[in-house]
């Protein structure tokens, strides 16, 4: 965005550009005034006008684009959110003015629809809207459309709390365990490795990472034959700032190749517990149907919102493709 020239950095330029060149003070004068003339005829911009995310172009609601939403909370009164878009196979942030997220709401969010909803590739059943939900957030004077809505498992599920996926588009099914099977004891042995050396990105030794959380497992992701190993050394404090002078944290994605097992991803990290960034995996599909699961990860820091982060597989490494803030506030004038 174009934002006028201010008066007082203006005057400052005109006196320099007056002391080098001798500009007679009578036309820095009236170029001053002209230039204030102008700035005061522009049209104030309406923040109703403006298109958030900023910086995005707007999404064409019109097209019908697949939107993915997000499902958090209790099991038995469950809250979805729009998360992103999906527009000619690309992943893309939702873009739109103020009226422009009300006809989304009106378009995909009316009560009665009905949603598949996903978790690690599968399908574990359907969502139905059930009502918009009205809330309000401190300083903010639009928020985001959400709703609540009811799940139908497929089987039963005893979790107190969901975190699911959802999308208005089919999405491609979920890969089949394929490669040769591992058991857990080698799988942690070979992710440990991995880790390790992942870890030296950051100076972090090994000594250091075993002495915080480990966690290992393999997801198909169709990245592959073999399936993706996933990585996690984790501080139990993270986040929290209370895990001391500093904090250690590798977040990896191996993929077997040639070679065997190499590292596809790496967040590693060491530093302040108050600055240092944490990601954990939420869920992995196929949304755009090129052929591998599109992992989704959440990211945080301490005191700050979380991000969610979306990596595809793109030429034999797992990418950052698209970030988006869990912000849920629309209000354009508490984002500048």
């Amino acid at each position: 965005m174009l934002v006028p020239l201010s008066a007082k950095p203006y005057v400052e330029v005109m006196r320099s550009h007056t002391r080098k060149k001798k500009l007679p003070l009578v036309i820095a004068a009236v170029i001053l005034l002209s230039a204030t003339a102008c700035e005061k005829s522009k049209p104030a911009t309406n923040p109703a006008d403006e298109i958030v995310p900023a910086g995005v172009p707007a999404l064409d609601l019109a097209a019908k684009p697949t939107i993915l939403f997000q499902l958090f909370g209790e099991r038995e009164s469950p809250h979805m959110i729009p998360l992103a878009a999906v527009v000619n196979g690309v992943i893309k942030p939702i873009g739109l003015t103020a009226s422009g997220w009300k006809q989304l709401d009106a378009q995909y969010m009316a009560a009665g629809t009905k949603y598949p909803f996903y978790v690690e590739g599968g399908d574990p059943g359907e969502l139905t809207i059930a009502r918009d939900t009205t809330y309000s957030l401190p300083g903010c004077s639009a928020v985001k459309p959400m709703a609540v809505v009811q799940l139908a498992f497929k089987t039963p599920r005893a979790d107190p709390t969901v975190e699911f996926l959802a999308s208005s588009g089919t999405v491609a099914p979920p890969h089949p365990e394929s490669g040769k099977m591992m058991t857990s004891a080698d799988i942690a042995k070979l992710a440990r490795a991995l880790g390790h050396e992942a870890g030296k990105r950051a100076n972090l030794t090994a000594a250091e990472l075993d002495s915080i959380d480990f966690h290992a497992r393999m997801i198909p992701t169709g990245a592959s034959k073999a399936p993706t190993l996933l990585i996690s050394f984790i501080d139990p404090n993270s986040g929290n700032g209370k895990s001391g002078p500093w904090t250690g944290h590798v977040f990896a994605l191996a993929d077997s190749g040639s070679k065997g097992y190499e590292a596809t991803y790496v967040h590693a990290v060491k530093g302040d517990s108050k600055s240092v960034e944490f990601q954990r995996l939420v869920n992995h599909v196929d949304f755009d149907g090129d052929g591998a699961d599109e992992i989704i990860v959440e990211a945080w820091k301490y005191a700050s919102d979380n991000d969610l982060v979306v990596l595809s597989f793109k030429a034999g490494r797992w990418q950052e493709v698209f970030r988006v803030k869990q912000d849920w506030c629309l209000d354009t004038q508490n984002k500048k």
